[in-house]
């Protein structure tokens, strides 16, 4: 036998230790999430008795692999009952694999056998450590272990201590960045990672057929390997992203962390019956990876049993359809819901426990050949975010080819706020975003926006922008906005002003005629149709209109305007503000913009 030194032979003593031992008390139950079921295969229910060990333990390699096989056994030994109950049609079928969502169904949270079998094992993994710091086995399951508990600490020094060839130690580094949630260093470690791979294996790497539809895959594939493709899936997670505000790319960081996560899972398998298999890592890369197992039901003839897990929840989808990644600033709200279907693949942003509608309003005004977007909002009813010690907020915009996108950002954001950035004049992609780090609230609006319609026309208008009138009318947007009502949403008792500026205007002043209307917003037959009926004809079934014969300012292409509604003869619903502004020699000018009439 080959001479041991006492720290190999006490670290492997330790590893023969580990036996299942059966402990019944139970923390409180999780909300669920992601579950997946590998079905039943005859395995009994009784604790399965430890097979002999077939590696060769005088190693500190081998003591380590004995240790973690040995876990594994106590970990499915010890399984708890899975309250989660499979539907009847499973998501997503994937071999012998069924995947379901469900965030109501409760967690099987893991015995307290298993906890202290976790720390044991990672006891021996420190201490073999210490003699081959070099071997990439031991650094590796090292920090999948430290993950697995939640000490994303542990894991990132571990990373620091591994002493591998090649990029493996640097890829260790990086995924405990990404899970203690340094998407920056994070983001920075995986490209170094990337940069030190042969191209097939960073081409293999960075694929991101799993998670995209066919239309959007089928072209996706025509790409060589190489500069041309990696530019595609790096737009692709940067619309995937969902705090455009917030520093780094976690979309993009955690479809890295996967994929280290399988290379850990691959010679090393986890709590299920059959090893690692492509189906499995197919799963880990569009759902996550687990972080909790459970016993299921399973063949009562064969008396065995399934085995059941549960990924990082509440999870979202993970990268938009084709449709809006191929134009994202005609996109509206509805494409970006959190469970559009086909979900393809999920993530579940730790920062992101609840994805929440941003109560706003928006409008956009051009400066030149750039426009100004303004934004006022109000999280006021959201308890999580206006009892927060600490809020954030950023106002997004970029164009939907390559994303340069404009960005203002505030660490210290008031309940209700107002915010302006600048971008490129045009059809633009907006996202307005609050959150509170510490609650793990978010409040987001995402939608394309674009300028009210008008083609070769020499005079063209802004959006309508709604504020509270006090005193002498705004002269100027940021006049407006310093009045702008944080919401669609109004009471009729109130008057409501609406700003507006008109563009390309005779600087010598011209006759235009100006009028607005507040019009019954009509569910059936959709925007469209409302846009297209005769004006003449709505202003006759409607209690609220205003037409003015006015002088465009003189000395100025632009005339900023504001009228003042008021507005309470109209009953609870929805409705549109209309413009029209009629100039001699080109069709009518329009712009709309939605309002709610609360009480």
């Amino acid at each position: 036998m080959t001479p041991r030194s006492p720290l190999l032979a006490r670290a492997v003593s330790t590893a023969l230790v580990l036996a299942p031992v059966v402990m019944l008390a139970q923390r409180p139950m999780r909300p669920g999430g992601g579950v997946r079921m590998e079905p039943p295969r005859g395995v009994p229910v009784e604790p399965v008795p430890l097979p002999p060990l077939a590696m060769d333990t005088t190693t500190p390699e081998g003591a380590a692999r004995a240790a973690q096989r040995r876990f594994e056994l106590l970990r499915r030994n010890n399984l708890p009952t899975s309250h989660a109950s499979r539907p009847g049609n499973c998501d997503e079928q994937v071999g012998r694999w069924c995947y379901w969502y469900d965030e109501k169904a409760p967690k099987a949270v893991e015995l307290a056998v298993v906890s202290m079998g976790r720390d044991s094992l990672l006891r021996v993994l420190d201490s073999l450590a210490k003699i081959v710091p070099a071997n990439r086995w031991i650094a590796g399951q090292r920090v999948r272990y430290f993950a697995e508990s939640g000490r994303a600490t542990d894991a990132l020094a571990a990373a620091r201590e591994c002493r591998a060839d090649g990029w493996w130690c640097g890829a260790l580094a990086a995924l405990s960045q990404h899970l203690l949630g340094n998407y920056v260093a994070a983001d920075s470690g995986f490209r170094a990672v990337q940069g030190a791979m042969s191209e097939r294996e960073r081409c293999q790497w960075r694929d991101i057929s799993l998670l995209i539809d066919d239309d959007t895959r089928q072209n996706y594939r025509s790409l060589p390997c190489g500069a041309e493709r990696e530019t595609f899936e790096d737009r692709v997670w940067w619309f995937s992203r969902t705090l455009y505000g917030l520093s780094g790319n976690d979309s993009r960081t955690e479809w890295n962390a996967r994929q280290m996560m399988v290379r850990l899972y691959q010679d090393a398998p986890g709590a299920y019956q059959f090893g690692f298999d492509d189906d499995e890592r197919e799963l880990l890369l569009r759902f996550g990876w687990p972080r909790y197992w459970a016993k299921g039901p399973g063949d009562p003839r064969s008396g065995g049993f399934s085995i059941v897990s549960d990924e990082a929840s509440p999870a979202y989808r993970y990268i938009p359809s084709g449709s809006v990644l191929a134009n994202p600033a005609l996109s509206d709200s509805a494409q970006w819901r959190l469970h559009l279907p086909p979900v393809i693949g999920r993530y579940a942003p730790p920062y992101a426990k609840r994805l929440l509608a941003l109560e706003h309003q928006q409008a956009l005004f051009r400066r030149g050949d750039s426009a100004l977007l303004v934004m006022a909002y109000d999280v006021s009813g959201i308890p999580a975010l206006a009892g927060a010690a600490q809020r954030r907020a950023a106002m997004t915009v970029t164009r939907g080819e390559q994303p340069a996108p404009h960005i203002t950002r505030r660490n210290r954001a008031a309940v209700t706020d107002t915010m302006s950035v600048r971008g490129a004049w045009g059809s633009l992609l907006f996202s307005g975003e609050v959150w509170a780090p510490d609650s793990s609230i978010v409040a987001r609006a995402r939608y394309g926006v674009h300028p009210p319609y008008a083609v070769d026309t020499r005079v063209t208008v802004s959006d309508l922008l709604f504020y509270r009138p006090s005193g002498a009318p705004p002269g100027t947007a940021e006049e407006a906005l310093a009045l702008a009502l944080p919401t669609e949403r109004v009471r009729a008792a109130a008057p409501l002003g609406v700003y507006w500026e008109t563009y390309g205007t005779d600087p010598q002043g011209e006759q235009i005629k100006l009028t607005v209307t507040v019009v019954r917003e009509i569910e059936e037959g959709g925007f469209l149709r409302r846009r297209n009926q005769q004006l003449r004809l709505v202003r006759q079934a409607t209690p609220v209109s205003v037409t003015v014969n006015d002088m465009t300012a003189r000395g100025r292409t632009v005339s900023p305007r504001a009228v003042q509604l008021d507005i309470s003869t109209l009953k609870k619903g929805a409705y549109i503000v209309q413009l029209e502004i009629e100039v001699a020699g080109q069709y009518p000018l329009r712009a709309d913009h939605r309002i709610e009439i609360i009480d």
